[in-house]
């Protein structure tokens, strides 16, 4: 046989009537779990699950009971690693009956491709409360190794999983996602159903996905993004903000949330493309720099993941790495001069602080990426800060706007002003954040002026 393409949205339900409730929902791909139950009941509820589902137009996995699937007209089972030492493999195949087999480390992988299995399973990939399990929590790592090692064989993903983390599990390499509990122990089971559905809506139909600008890139596609505007001329650094990986993907990629970036990278370096460069991510929100005020069609977004100010720890090497890598094939493609690599908090003073003062900016500058100030003493030298007035106040304005910070020279140290310093020095003078320009901050300024002033 062929193989197959799977739905993205894999059921499992524990009695027939389940079917009856959720496929209306618009589930196409359902496995029937009975256990406990006399043969003549598993019998029947074998029987009315192929009928809902026919009805349906969906696809129906009968779980283990293989020769009552053969029996009941099914055409597709499940097996698990101990229903295998007593299945009748070459029936099965005589009688046109595909073979989905679960999987848990190499030895059962190499098990289920010498059967030709259908589909592999990989669980648990989160702790999952359905069962004890003998095997540790797989994670996202382990499903980008089973799918290169199966090829085009489908993969799916089980233990754990809710929208959110099938996002991360489908983004990883899995051809469809796998839940029982999510759902069936969910208050409203049908309206859970309907977010599943959502969440790999994408997967569905290919709807979204396209080829990734930088080599590096796995794809996870979101629909929240519009036409380019503007030449691309910066690169944009924020991080998450959020507990999780798969939480930040699952609200840039929702179409509810109305946000997105172009790129995602990952605490272990993985890069994932949400949006391709050509088309308008939703990252920047209101926000300017050098005059220009639709940042959104200026700049390519990369999402850092990171919980932020929730938890200010070091970023991890390996993200450093793919970041730094993935913005410098952005800004050798792009021709995006080094002080055109931006913190969210520079085009948006004020209203962000990301990706924060804990950003490793001198990491990146090390691997030629943006622009950092080695030295900016200034022992002595006058600070001016909040209520000022005067000759200093408008000089340090002017110079703010001139390096791009959207700053009016009022010649009042007033609020904006703050907040582009704070903005500043969160990027360029990371170990004193405090809104008021001393010497080593105007000093700074002024040594990235004259390095912007050499290369014009």
């Amino acid at each position: 046989m062929a193989a197959l393409k799977l739905d993205p949205f894999y059921l499992i339900v524990d009695a027939a009537d389940w079917l009856t409730r959720l496929l209306p929902q618009g589930v196409r791909f359902a496995q029937l779990r009975v256990k406990g139950r006399s043969e003549s009941e598993t019998r029947a509820h074998i029987a009315k699950a192929r009928q809902i589902c026919v009805l349906h137009g969906a696809q129906l996995v009968v779980n283990d009971y293989w020769r009552l699937a053969i029996d009941e007209g099914c055409d597709f089972v499940h097996l698990g690693q101990g229903d295998l030492d007593g299945a009748d493999i070459p029936a099965l195949r005589r009688a046109g009956v595909r073979i989905g087999v679960s999987t848990h480390d190499e030895a059962e992988l190499d098990r289920a491709l010498s059967l030709a299995a259908d589909y592999v399973a990989l669980g648990p990939i989160y702790p999952t409360l359905l069962k004890q399990m003998a095997f540790a929590p797989q994670g996202l790592g382990r499903i980008g190794a089973w799918k290169a090692a199966i090829g085009e064989t489908p993969l799916v993903a089980i233990g754990g999983l809710t929208p959110e983390r099938a996002i991360a599990a489908l983004a990883a390499g899995a051809d469809a996602a796998c839940v029982v509990t999510d759902v069936l122990r969910n208050a409203e089971p049908e309206a859970r159903a309907g977010e599943w559905l959502a969440a790999t809506q994408p997967w569905r139909d290919g709807e979204g996905f396209f080829a990734p600008d930088y080599a590096g890139a796995g794809i996870c596609p979101s629909l929240n993004h519009g036409p380019r505007l503007r030449p691309i001329s910066s690169v944009v650094l924020h991080y998450t903000g959020m507990q999780t990986g798969e939480a930040a993907l699952a609200l840039l990629c929702s179409p509810r949330s109305q946000v997105s970036a172009h790129y995602v990278v990952e605490e272990d370096g993985r890069v994932l493309q949400l949006v391709p460069e050509s088309r308008r991510a939703w990252h920047a929100g209101i926000s300017s720099w050098a005059g220009e005020t639709d940042m959104n069609s200026a700049s390519i977004g990369i999402e850092v993941v990171h919980p932020g100010y929730l938890d200010p720890r070091p970023y991890t090497a390996a993200q450093i790495e793919a970041t730094a890598a993935l913005a410098r094939d952005i800004c050798q493609r792009h021709a995006i001069p080094p002080e055109r690599v931006l913190a969210h908090s520079d085009i948006a003073p004020g209203r962000k602080q990301d990706p924060g003062e804990f950003f490793p900016w001198e990491e990146l500058a090390r691997r030629g990426v943006g622009r950092i100030v080695e030295n900016a003493l200034a022992e002595g030298a006058t600070t001016v800060s909040f209520g000022d007035e005067g000759g200093k106040v408008a000089s340090l304005q002017r110079d703010l706007a001139a390096y791009g910070y959207g700053v009016e020279a009022t010649g009042v140290y007033d609020a904006q002003t703050v907040d582009a310093v704070e903005a500043f020095q969160r990027h360029f003078r990371r170990w004193k954040v405090d809104g008021r320009a001393d010497g080593e901050t105007r000093v700074a300024l002024a040594y990235l002026l004259a390095a912007l002033g050499e290369r014009v």
